[in-house]
């Protein structure tokens, strides 16, 4: 039995790149399971996978498969395996960095990679366990934000952000949330956002701070994290307290971002990269396994859902890739079989 495998031979655009082929049925050996892959979203360092340009997806060879995360099902288990059986749902941890990523039907795993999915977990949020959610629960463990106090986030609509909101609101943090479109204000306050700030129409630093502070009565965020770069990044410096720690997560509009000096000399404010990849490789299996079982605490609860959109099939890897960059798109575009 063979299934279907997106390849890449070389790194650049993905429409020029993917290509959809099929691929033989692997064997797992000793302590190791093969994976039916039934579903993947599709994340902007997916694209960025596929031209080059993400250190997390680093193939020494070609072809190589792109896709960090996604949910299966077991479909056969080799000797000596314990933790799980066949039939049960799984959410594996793929080798990226050699590139066997998720984006294709089956794939061998190491039994003690594999998250198991509790069944009251949805198919599709256990698809999008690891980059949004992992990263967020991570996030806000090292920011440490007091209750009552102040969140300040960038790119609020984005699905990390919208589970920012659901997480913080749920720990009795507050968050002010920065976005593109004044459309998205309401719905991110049906989520639970205290504060919405559109930097619609805003192009400046200081305007971006200034709304910030006219919208909380002028009392600094507590902590920040921050994807946009540009401008955004200094207001960000600018709207955080004296002592104020700010978590940089991405770059949506560049790889430059620019800084609000004083902010940095004079109210002694702190910049830190944040990578999921970096903090995984980091952690003991033990530690990786306590997170994912919070996030999936989480989502049990209810308390963190994330966005899901439109499914495409395996076959329609590059629709799905462009319906992934569109504006308002309705949620994470996930691939199926």
């Amino acid at each position: 039995m063979s299934g279907k495998a997106v390849i890449l031979n070389s790194f650049g655009a993905p429409n020029a790149v993917l290509q959809v082929v099929s691929a033989p049925r692997p064997t797992p050996g000793p302590k190791q399971v093969l994976v039916h892959v039934k579903l993947r979203p599709v994340n902007p360092a997916d694209l960025f996978s596929v031209m080059g340009a993400y250190p997390g997806f680093a193939p020494k060879t070609f072809p190589a498969t792109p896709g960090l995360e996604g949910y299966g099902v077991v479909a056969e288990v080799g000797a000596g395996v314990t933790r799980v059986k066949v039939g049960q749902r799984v959410s594996p941890f793929f080798d990226t960095i050699s590139g066997h990523g998720s984006w294709q039907e089956f794939i061998v795993i190491d039994e003690q990679a594999l998250a198991l999915v509790p069944d009251n977990v949805s198919d599709e949020s256990a698809a999008q366990l690891i980059v949004n959610p992992v990263t967020v629960v991570l996030m806000l463990k090292e920011l440490k934000i007091p209750k009552g106090e102040f969140l300040l986030q960038s790119a609020a609509g984005s699905t990390l952000g919208r589970q920012v909101i659901q997480v913080a609101a749920a720990q009795g943090i507050k968050t002010i949330n920065l976005v593109r479109r004044s459309a998205q204000i309401d719905e991110l306050k049906a989520l639970g956002a205290d504060i919405v700030v559109s930097t619609e129409g805003l192009e400046t630093a200081d305007a971006i701070a200034k709304a910030i502070l006219a919208a909380t009565g002028g009392k600094h965020a507590y902590g920040a994290i921050e994807c946009v770069g540009g401008v955004t990044t200094a207001a960000i410096t600018m709207s955080v307290r004296h002592g104020g720690f700010v978590l940089v997560y991405g770059a949506m509009v560049g790889m430059e971002g620019t800084v609000h000096v004083p902010s940095f000399i004079f109210r002694d404010v702190t910049y830190k990269g944040f990578w999921l990849g970096s903090e995984l490789a980091r952690m003991t299996n033990q530690q990786i396994q306590a997170v994912t079982s919070e996030v999936f605490e989480l989502m049990s609860k209810g308390i963190m859902v994330p966005n899901s959109g439109e499914i495409f099939p395996l076959d329609k890897v590059v629709e799905a890739v462009i319906k992934s960059n569109a504006t308002a798109r309705g949620g994470k575009i996930l691939i199926g079989n």
